[in-house]
């Protein structure tokens, strides 16, 4: 050991034989414990081979026939989203689906048809906060390329949490039915008197999507004026996932950060490819990384993950030691507080859901929730033979709460709608939701275009442990991404980049410290938990 390390840290010669002395006790104790009962030493894998943890690849048509019980769905599913694949697997690109040459994994985003780096091994490396399936912190959040050309401006995503997702799905699918129906009910009235003008609230479980309105003419022609809508897309389809309610489907994110952020090529998205990208589009020697059974399984795994709680439901559920008096006075004026302030009135604290039977695929939801492209390619990948789960029985535990008056209460502090957040957190582009075959909505044969300040609201569920907040992590805490809803030089009321949320915010800021310390502890209570990790 050089003299000037020595000098620079004076007590480390003695750590360093206290150290030694200890290893020495500890080997010969280790010996000591060898006998006939002890456990056998780990051996070291020696082969180089695929790290892939099935026997072989699932097939859609096993699933559609039953053959697989929901228990091994799951468990494959588990196995399929948590192994860190290997070369070997196919895991990375050699190119790009636009043909761009990489060294397999990427920093950053390639171009060439590549919208975000190739960075992970594993979907449960990134997704792993406070467990499996869980958020991500912040080293693994994803640069997004818009333009698919390798060049700024990029738009930075945090991970989110998959807990709860199937429920959310749910609920999407039959908001979507009774946003629709109101559309329907209004053109049949339409017909019924030309010439008239026939409006309709759009309102699903307590959210107000706005008003639509529908004129026929005399040929029983309906026109609709469309200008009304607030939050959802001119489809009336409610896209719950992705931080701007850009994504359908909970098969999506399998199916789209298994291609570009892992490189694991599923065979679903390479049928999509023109033909002449052939069956190995990213070079790397593998074809068929992941089957059409596979990405089901994975489907089926996410969808049956925890429902986030609160720690007094954990707490009388006999999972977690309850709080004590004055933390639960804390909780419960904390909630008073994000009432009064209006903090619910975007965060919904729940919403009820009449089904809680899950389906991959399905035509619920009016069919907007299947992939049409998939049904084509593959028979098995069929709506009359869904994987089936009912998430009230059997999702991992802790379960949604069962409603008093038949189906379940989600208490997802959520309304699946998208606001205006302001200037403060734009993205410097729009982008385009995607449908269930994960292609761009189009109106009038023009594609959509989310605005940059819009974003659906978060989920509150889990909030207390998925840190860091916000949809770039920008916020290390509930306070900071609070203030962050707005700003101090708002602009003014009516003007498009206003956050809707300013008013909210200005009012969490001007409360005194109890009662924002009391805001902060509710959130706090709102927690991912699992009673089995």
């Amino acid at each position: 050991m050089s003299a000037s390390i020595r000098d620079a840290f004076p007590g480390l010669r003695s750590v360093l034989v206290v150290a030694a002395a200890m290893t020495v006790v500890l080997d010969g104790r280790a010996r000591a414990a060898k006998g006939p009962d002890a456990k056998p030493l780990p051996t070291i894998e020696l082969d180089d081979k695929p790290a892939f943890p099935l026997p072989a690849h699932l097939e859609q048509r096993d699933i559609a026939a039953g053959v697989l019980s929901h228990q091994q769905l799951f468990a494959a599913g588990d196995k399929l989203f948590n192994t860190a694949y290997n070369g070997l697997d196919g895991v990375g690109m050699l190119r790009t689906v636009g043909g761009l040459p990489l060294h397999r994994f990427s920093i950053g985003p390639a171009g060439g048809g590549q919208p975000i780096a190739v960075t992970a091994q594993s979907c449960g490396s990134c997704h792993a906060v406070p467990f499996a399936a869980g958020a991500g912190l912040a080293h693994s959040h994803v640069v997004f390329d818009p333009g698919d050309d390798g060049q700024p401006p990029f738009i930075l995503r945090s991970t989110t949490s998959l807990f709860g997702n199937g429920l959310l799905q749910l609920l999407a699918q039959e908001m979507t039915e009774e946003l629709q129906a109101a559309r329907s009910a209004a053109e049949g009235e339409a017909k019924k008197r030309p010439g008239t003008r026939v409006t309709r609230d759009l309102r699903s479980n307590g959210v107000a999507f706005g008003v639509l309105a529908a004129t026929a003419d005399a040929t029983g022609a309906v026109g609709f004026d469309l200008t009304g809508i607030q939050g959802v897309g001119a489809d009336l389809v409610v896209r719950p996932f992705g931080w701007k309610g850009n994504i359908t489907i909970l098969r999506s994110f399998q199916v789209a950060p298994a291609t570009f952020g892992m490189g694991m090529m599923p065979e679903e998205f390479v049928w999509r490819l023109p033909e002449s990208a052939g069956l190995d589009p990213d070079g790397d020697g593998v074809v068929r990384e992941l089957s059409v059974g596979d990405i089901t399984a994975m489907t089926i795994y996410n969808a049956s993950q925890e429902t986030p709680q609160s720690v007094e439901r954990l707490a009388a559920l006999g999972m977690v030691a309850p709080p004590d008096a004055a933390g639960r006075a804390r909780i419960e004026r904390g909630r008073n507080v994000f009432a009064r302030i209006g903090c619910g009135s975007c965060h919904v604290p729940e919403m009820h859901l009449a089904n809680t039977v899950y389906e991959e695929p399905t035509l619920r939801g009016n069919g907007h929730y299947i992939d049409r492209f998939l049904t084509g390619k593959d028979p098995a990948y069929d709506p009359a033979r869904p994987a089936r789960l009912d998430l009230a029985k059997d999702a991992q535990q802790p379960r949604v709460d069962a409603a008093p008056g038949g189906g379940v209460v989600v208490r997802l502090y959520g309304d699946l709608k998208r606001h205006r957040m302001g200037r403060q957190l734009a993205d410097a582009v729009p982008v385009p939701p995607l449908d269930a075959k994960l292609e761009p909505v189009k109106q009038d044969g023009q594609v959509v275009m989310i605005a940059p300040s819009e974003f659906l609201t978060a989920e509150l569920w889990g909030v207390g442990n998925t840190g860091p907040y916000l949809h770039d992590g920008r916020a290390g805490s509930l306070a900071e991404a609070i203030a962050l809803h707005g700003e101090d030089a708002p602009a003014p009321a009516g003007d498009p980049g206003r956050s809707e949320a300013q008013q909210a915010r200005d009012a969490f800021l001007a409360l005194g410290a109890e009662e924002r310390s009391a805001l902060l502890s509710f959130l706090k209570s709102l927690v991912n938990f699992s009673p089995e990790r």
